[in-house]
This record gives structure tokens, C-alpha cells and sequence, in this order.
């Protein structure tokens, strides 16, 4: 099993804020400012934030291209 297909069955559909911090080593006030911005795959349900792990390394790839 490669690398992509390890993090394929261990990532779950939807992340939570503690999840999207433990994946991509950030902090909690970070986390929340990414969930906040309006081109980040995320959606708040209820008082909570979910992100949509499936576009996660889309949205990653184009924050790099843009620099």
C-alpha cells in the first residue's frame, strides 16, 4: 500500500477542526481562520466546522500555485 492510498483509508470524509489541526500540523487559531475563509472546503453545521477531506489537497495545491 503506497502512501496515498494509506492516507486514503485513514483520513475520514469530513474533518473537524482538531482533525484538519492534527493533519496539517497547525494551530487551533489557524485552523479556524482557514475553516472561516469563504474558498476553503469547509461548511459549518450547527455550531460546528466540517471539511470536506477530499478537496482538501486541491484547495492545498492551488494556495501553492498562487504564490
Amino acid at each position: 500500500m503506497d502512501k496515498q492510498e494509506k492516507l486514503n483509508n485513514e483520513v475520514p470524509a469530513m474533518l473537524n477542526v482538531q482533525q484538519l489541526q492534527d493533519l496539517l500540523a497547525i494551530g487551533r487559531d489557524t485552523a479556524y481562520n482557514l475553516v472561516r475563509r469563504k474558498d476553503f472546503p469547509s461548511i459549518k453545521l450547527g455550531k460546528e466546522y466540517r471539511v470536506f477531506a477530499d478537496q482538501l489537497p486541491d484547495w492545498l495545491y492551488r494556495q501553492q500555485k498562487n504564490k
